[in-house]
């Protein structure tokens, strides 16, 4: 595995900008101008399903892309299969921007579910491939890549408790709330795999 350098600095820094730009602005930003967004119905899905369809296209498949060159531009174990999450999680994110609840709530759980999936995979890989090939390992290094495989499994846990009925219905927030920490691990997947 190619060891960080400014270029995957870079990478990692700017596809995280994009990212937070598409889900900050052109989806909950524009979802909550809407009226769409409360502090009840925060979910992710319900703000690609009313934001500005068109610029989080353009900004998922620009953020997408660069995960995939640094991805590719670190290299590791595993790179193939961790390209191909890249790509499912990128697609079927972009898919369920108009496959909706509105439209079949099923085809969107079940896209929204791989995604998840593949996102935690994805995690895992990641952090165990750095792990294995870090030539130089510090103790917060590894804190670091072990405690995002754990908070990852965590976070799918939490998504998976929030959509019980009856959980759902008492703490309608817990489920919008994993999926956007969810969001977060994943954005420190990101700078590890540009930094660690």
């Amino acid at each position: 595995m190619r060891a960080p350098d400014t270029v995957s600095k870079v990478l990692a820094s700017l596809c995280l900008l994009i990212f937070a730009l598409c889900i900050g602005l052109s989806a909950y930003l524009v979802s909550a101008l809407k009226g769409e967004i409360d502090d009840k119905n925060f979910t992710i899905s319900q703000s690609l399903a009313f934001g500005n369809k068109y610029a989080m296209v353009i900004l998922l498949v620009l953020s997408f892309g660069i995960l995939g060159y640094l991805t590719y531009y670190r290299g590791g174990a595993y790179l193939i299969l961790r390209l191909f999450l890249i790509l499912v999680i990128s697609s079927l994110i972009i898919t369920i921007i108009w496959v909706t609840t509105f439209y079949s709530k099923m085809d969107h759980y079940i896209l929204a579910g791989i995604i998840f999936v593949s996102a935690l995979i994805n995690i895992i890989l990641t952090s165990n491939t750095i792990y294995s090939e870090l030539k130089m390992k510090t103790k917060n290094k590894i804190i670091i890549l072990q405690i995002l495989p754990i908070l990852a499994i965590l976070g799918g846990m939490g998504l998976m408790i929030g959509k019980y009925k009856i959980v759902e219905e008492k703490v309608v927030q817990l489920f919008p709330s994993f999926e956007n920490y969810m969001i977060l691990v994943q954005g420190a997947s990101i700078l590890t795999l540009g930094f660690i």
